[in-house]
C-alpha cells in the first residue's frame, strides 16, 4: 500500500489538488478554533480515501489499517505516532466537497497523459446509472432507459473513454433524469480545457444523434463523429441500405469498449457498491474510483506491465504494492 501511494504520488496530487480547488472556489479563512489543533491534512484525508476505494475497505478498516501500518502512515503524511479515527475521518472527507476530488482524478489523467499512455484523439461517450442506496436520497433521480431494462432510481455517470488506453478522461454526475446528449457538450468541452486535446473522432450511440451535438463537434471541435443511429426514427429509414448497415456494423465496434469499461468499473472497482447519499458522496466516490482505475494502469506501466493496467487485483496484489 505505501508502494502504491508513493508510485501514484498520491499525497503531492493530492496536495495540488486542494491548492488548485482553493483557488477555483476562494473561501473566507477559518474562524479561531477553540480546543485541540488539526493535525491530520486535508490531503492525507484524500490518500486515505484513495486506499479506501481501492483496497474497498470501510471506514473502520481503513482507519485500523493505518493504525497498524507505519510505513503506509507515513507515506499518506499522518503524523507520527496519531492515528485518525474513523468518525474523524469521515466527517473531514465530507467536509471537502466535491472540487478537490475531481481535481485528484484530472491530475491522475495528466500523469498518464505525460507516459504517452492516453491520447485524447480517439474517445467514445457515454453513460450509465448507478443505483441509489436510500430509497429516500433527495438528489436522485429516475431513469426508465428502455422498457425491457426497468427503471432505476439513483444517478448517472457522464464520462469519455480513450479508446486505445480504455480509461476514463472527464466524467460528469448528474441525476438518472437527466438525459446523455445534455451533458455531451459540456463534458467534451470541459476535458478539451483541461487537457488541450485534438480530438479526431467522437463514437456514441443513438442518444447522442442530434444535430446539435454533431454540428459542435464537427464545427467547433473540427473531428469526425461515428454515431450510431436508430433506423426506426421517422427520416432515416434511406440509411437502411446495405452500404450504410455494412459502415454501421463496421465504425461501431470500438463504441462497446465504453460497456465493459463500466461493467469493469462496476464489478471490479466498486463503481456501484457504495453506500453514499447525495450528489456530492456520488461525485466523490466516482472520482475515486476512477482515480484509483487510473492509478492502477499508472503502476502497471511504471513497472512496464502495461497487461495488467486494468487489472486491480492483480496490480494491488504484487508484493511491492503491499
Amino acid at each position: 500500500m505505501a508502494e502504491f501511494i508513493r508510485l501514484t504520488h498520491a499525497v503531492a496530487v493530492a496536495e495540488w489538488a486542494l491548492h488548485l480547488s482553493n483557488n477555483w472556489r476562494p473561501r473566507l479563512p477559518a474562524p479561531p478554533r477553540r480546543g485541540p489543533k488539526i493535525v491530520y491534512r486535508d490531503s492525507t484525508i484524500m490518500v486515505i480515501a484513495v486506499v479506501q476505494v481501492a483496497w474497498q475497505l470501510g471506514y473502520e478498516e481503513v482507519t485500523d489499517y493505518f493504525r497498524s501500518q507505519t510505513l503506509a502512515a507515513q507515506a499518506a503524511g499522518l503524523p507520527p505516532g496519531r492515528r485518525i479515527s474513523a468518525s474523524q475521518y469521515w466527517e473531514r472527507r465530507q467536509a471537502l466537497g466535491v472540487l478537490p476530488f475531481w481535481f485528484f482524478f484530472v491530475l491522475m489523467v495528466g500523469q498518464l497523459l505525460r507516459l504517452g499512455v492516453i491520447y485524447g484523439t480517439d474517445v467514445i461517450l457515454d453513460g450509465t446509472t448507478l443505483q441509489a442506496w436510500f430509497h429516500h436520497d433527495p438528489e436522485a433521480g429516475w431513469s426508465f432507459p428502455k422498457p425491457w431494462k426497468g427503471s432505476t432510481w439513483g444517478y448517472k455517470v457522464h464520462t469519455v473513454l480513450c479508446r486505445w488506453s480504455q480509461l476514463p478522461m472527464m466524467f460528469l454526475v448528474t441525476p438518472a433524469n437527466h438525459q446523455e446528449l445534455v451533458i455531451a457538450i459540456p463534458l467534451l468541452s470541459l476535458m478539451v480545457l483541461c487537457f488541450g486535446f485534438t480530438i479526431q473522432l467522437v463514437r456514441a450511440d443513438a442518444g447522442y444523434f442530434t444535430f446539435p451535438i454533431m454540428t459542435f463537434i464537427r464545427r467547433v471541435l473540427g473531428a469526425s463523429f461515428v454515431i450510431d443511429y436508430n433506423l426506426r426514427r421517422k427520416g432515416k429509414r434511406f440509411l437502411a441500405t446495405l452500404f450504410f448497415i455494412d459502415q454501421w456494423r463496421f465504425h461501431l465496434r470500438p463504441r462497446t469498449i465504453i460497456e465493459r469499461h463500466f461493467a469493469w468499473a462496476k464489478r471490479y472497482f466498486g463503481l456501484e457498491s457504495a453506500q453514499w447519499q447525495g450528489l456530492v458522496a456520488a461525485y466523490q466516490h466516482t472520482a475515486l474510483v476512477y482515480s484509483v482505475m487510473l492509478g492502477v494502469a499508472l503502476v502497471a506501466h511504471r513497472y512496464q506491465r502495461p497487461d495488467l493496467a486494468g487489472s486491480r487485483t492483480m496490480v494491488l496484489a504484487l508484493k511491492t504494492i503491499n
